[in-house]
């Protein structure tokens, strides 16, 4: 009975405390998940266990929960997936410019400063090094479309570019990302990655295969025989039961849980259903998914970073390379596919702020031993860094690019004779 009471108890913390950060950081109009992470810090070892000798919550617990936070963080991102209006050839080259050079710099810069001593009980200084560099690949679709949402830029041509490139961006890290889970353990020689590759696009191609012409048309039969008996989330109950199928299946086969549940996500993102399955994710999301992202805070000791000089001149050159490496391999693609100069610099601070997919490959590169708490923590501000910094610039280059387009219809000469 005190597990159980235990487990009240946290639920009341985090939820409370979880709310009254969305209120406070709103204030400062930055995303919800700066807040968190920010929480979690406070909360954190480093002035709870390292000044008062207090841990506040169960680590096995609070990972239990933060794991479903993430799951149905991925779904919701795959829902969003439209995939007729994202894998255009423009989105996929500006997100691969935009994964491979910030994953390049990241390597290197990693690989070059941290510390042999920063490297986990697992991983080797290469192993590390790559796991790095994949957490800097991401961006985070949610923070790019508060600020296209706020702007009331979301129907524009240039919000299109942002999001499709943003979301293609999203499914060539979460493929890195199982590359580099599967080197961690040991299958770093090319015959064993390539194995990876296959294995990662075969459950990617099969995974969406069954999905669209088995579990989509199960899922909307039921919906349809459920509502006629009164039961409105019938469908859903299902849906979600085939995301964890798939998250179980990814895990089985060495990829992420992560990879897994979007994929079930995207398999919804086109139907009528996808409006009911994102409100009923968003509401199951807004409960565990503050609580992955404190989670992440819950991890960070400020004081072991306090104690390494090397790993603060390596923050502060990866956060750096975060930012530059996204808008000139996001940007550079832009402008080359014949936007203008201030379109392509907006798409390019538009691609830069990270969040949940770079945070859930820092978490698996600690889970995994590959990284160290210190090294963790670092990553962990530098990912909260450049989600806060680009915003005013971002929104600085699409009012530049407001003013241009309308200096342009301004000077376009009239119809007549």
């Amino acid at each position: 009975m005190a597990g159980t009471e235990a487990i009240y108890q946290q639920l009341t913390i985090l939820l409370a405390l979880a709310t009254l950060s969305h209120f406070t950081i709103k204030r400062f109009h930055q995303p919800t998940i700066v807040g968190e992470i920010a929480l979690g810090i406070l909360l954190g070892p480093t002035i709870l266990l390292h000044y008062l000798q207090i841990q506040l919550f169960d680590p096995n617990f609070v990972s239990t929960f933060a794991g479903l936070g993430a799951i149905f963080l991925l779904f919701l991102i795959g829902l969003e997936s439209d995939f007729k209006a994202i894998y255009t050839r423009k989105n996929v080259v500006v997100a691969a410019g935009g994964v491979i050079l910030p994953f390049v710099l990241g390597f290197v810069t990693a690989y070059v400063l941290v510390p042999v001593s920063d490297v986990g009980s697992n991983g080797t200084q290469f192993t590390m090094a790559i796991f790095v560099g994949a957490t800097v690949t991401a961006t985070s679709t949610a923070i790019a479309a508060a600020v296209l949402l706020d702007l009331g830029l979301m129907r524009e041509s240039i919000a299109q570019t942002i999001m499709g490139a943003a979301v293609v961006d999203d499914i060539l890290s979460l493929v890195l990302l199982s590359i580099v889970i599967g080197a961690s353990g040991g299958r770093i020689d090319p015959v064993s990655i390539g194995i990876l590759v296959v294995t990662a696009l075969l459950f990617l191609g099969i995974g969406m295969a069954v999905g669209l012409y088995f579990f989509r048309k199960v899922v909307v039969r039921i919906q349809v025989a459920g509502m006629k008996l009164g039961l409105r989330h019938g469908g859903f109950l299902i849906a979600i039961a085939i995301t964890f199928l798939y998250a179980f299946i990814a895990e089985v086969i060495g990829l992420s849980a992560v990879v897994g549940a979007f994929l079930a996500g995207t398999l919804f993102a086109n139907t009528p259903l996808r409006e009911d399955f994102t409100e009923g994710a968003g509401y199951l999301g807004a409960i565990f998914t503050p609580i992955f992202f404190i989670s992440l805070g819950l991890q960070v000791d400020l004081l072991a970073v306090g104690g390494g000089p090397p790993l603060i001149i390596f923050g502060a050159v990866l956060t750096a390379v975060a930012v530059f490496a996204k808008v000139i391999g996001c940007g550079l693609p832009a402008r080359l596919s014949q936007m203008t100069r201030n379109e392509a610099l907006s798409v390019g601070w538009g691609m830069t702020p990270r969040g949940e997919v770079g945070l859930i490959v820092a978490l698996a590169a600690l889970t995994a031993g590959v990284i160290n708490e210190a090294l963790f923590s670092v990553i962990v501000v530098v990912m909260v860094v450049v989600s806060v910094l680009p915003a005013p610039l971002f929104k600085r280059s699409l009012a530049a690019v407001a003013v241009e387009r309308q200096a342009a219809q301004t000077a376009t000469p009239s119809d007549g004779p």
